[in-house]
């Protein structure tokens, strides 16, 4: 029998490669949708990350640490302290740098020069979205940021283009919920945007008048060259209401008519009013008078002692750019003409830590001490600004003295431009356009 030669069987490769690598792809998502990986799909997680990815992120010690010990929030910033808050007494995380890493986005770096001003902390309003570390920029390395307490705090922040930031400021040694927790309560700031918080306001007015602070019967405030002080502030807070409304802030007033009396402390009064409803600034609207001196003239802006100047000045800067108003002479020298600082009072405790003005020390929560000057001040506001750790920016805007006819006459017929200023000056300083 003749032997006969098989043919040759060629493989064609071009087409059971990618056949090859198709079937295995499509065997992967089929086992990737009937038998997920747990430990990817469940647990805690942050950015984009999965639950994996997120603890390899969370789940490390580190040798450099930097303890806090408290915090709190004033208007849009957040205080931290190495030790517990004392007025008296500078800390020593002030005038130092933080340095904010992002985890979602590892070339996002944020540096904060700190300083002893309340509202020269860290800017929560102007942090872009993510997922930080905190670390203390000490002698020029980087200290990774630690609580002696687990802290889980949510604040949101000023409304801007119809959107807030809600901030949730962390501290916890187990936030992936792992078996084994860390030695430290590490610091993380989550920032995320979200819809306007309801039944709340940014801001709130307080247009003086209609209250009986001192129990001597209602008052309504100076009264000269035809203007009654309650009367004007009222319908000024209403107006104002609606400039600051153009840019986006949601806008309280702490009366809900014109003849409402109520007084500024207590349950139910203005402050509270400002508390219940969250506020972020409060604005408190006078005017001036001196008829001993009826020559005076000019508008006062008091800040707290403990906040800095930057948003007095920049408002008085564009009135005296944008009208015939200016800052009173009364103050001059080393600030900006009718820029007032505070004196500091004596409490009831013996301590000379207190605000002389009412309105802005007790709208600050712990920041200026609330409801710690007298007895009558812990009755009145103790339940609800006592210790409270979300504490409002607050002025005084005296805008001009009605003792003076030249004054009175220059609020009669540029009240508008003030006040359109006055909202112009607020939004800029806050970092809001219109749309």
């Amino acid at each position: 029998m003749a032997y006969e030669r098989r043919a040759r069987v060629r493989v064609k490769w071009r087409i059971v490669i990618p056949a090859c690598l198709l079937l295995a792809a499509i065997l992967y998502m089929a086992l990737n949708i009937f038998f997920p990986r747990q430990e990817d799909t469940e647990g805690v997680t942050i950015c984009t990350w999965d639950a994996r990815k997120t603890a390899n992120l969370l789940d490390v010690e580190y040798e450099n640490l930097y303890e806090i010990s408290d915090y709190f929030f004033y208007g849009e910033n957040l205080n931290l302290f190495q030790k517990e808050y004392d007025p008296e007494n500078p800390d020593d995380l002030a005038t130092k740098t933080l340095k904010l890493k992002s985890l979602c986005d590892g070339s996002n770096e944020v540096l904060i020069q700190l300083s002893n001003s309340l509202d020269r902390q860290i800017a929560l309003g102007e942090l872009e979205d993510g997922f930080y570390e905190v670390y203390v920029v000490n002698n020029l390395e980087d200290y990774r940021m630690t609580s002696t307490s687990a802290i889980n705090e949510v604040f949101y922040t000023i409304t801007r283009n119809d959107a807030s930031k809600r901030i949730t400021f962390i501290a916890d040694n187990n936030y992936t919920e792992a078996e084994t927790p860390l030695q430290q309560n590490y610091v993380y700031l989550n920032v995320e945007t979200v819809e306007p918080q309801p039944d709340t306001v940014d801001i709130m007015l307080d247009p003086a008048g209609g209250n009986d602070d001192f129990g001597l019967g209602v008052d309504y405030g100076y009264e000269a060259n035809g203007l009654l002080e309650n009367d004007e502030m009222f319908k000024a807070a209403e107006i104002l209401k609606e400039k600051l409304e153009a840019y986006g802030f949601t806008v309280g007033i702490t009366k809900n008519t014109m003849d409402e009396n109520i007084n500024t402390s207590g349950f139910g009064g203005r402050l509270h009013k400002a508390y219940e409803k969250n506020a972020k600034l409060y604005l408190n609207l006078q005017f001036n008078m001196n008829q001993s001196v009826p020559e005076m003239s000019g508008m006062e802006i008091t800040h707290s002692y403990y906040s800095s100047s930057a948003l007095a000045n920049q408002i008085i800067h564009d009135i005296e750019e944008n009208t015939a108003l200016s800052g009173s002479a009364l103050y001059q020298g080393l600030q900006v003409n009718g820029v007032v600082t505070p004196q500091l009072y004596e409490g009831e405790d013996g301590l000379m830590i207190y605000d002389g003005e009412m309105q802005i020390r007790e709208s600050g929560g712990m920041g200026t001490m609330a409801g710690q000057y007298s007895t009558s001040m812990r009755e009145l506001n103790g339940s609800f600004a006592l210790d409270n750790r979300y504490g409002m920016q607050a002025l005084i805007i005296r805008f001009c003295y009605i003792s003076n006819p030249g004054d009175v006459a220059l609020w009669q017929n540029d009240q508008d431009a003030i006040l359109q200023s006055l909202a112009d000056s607020i939004a800029a300083y806050l970092h809001v356009t219109k749309e």
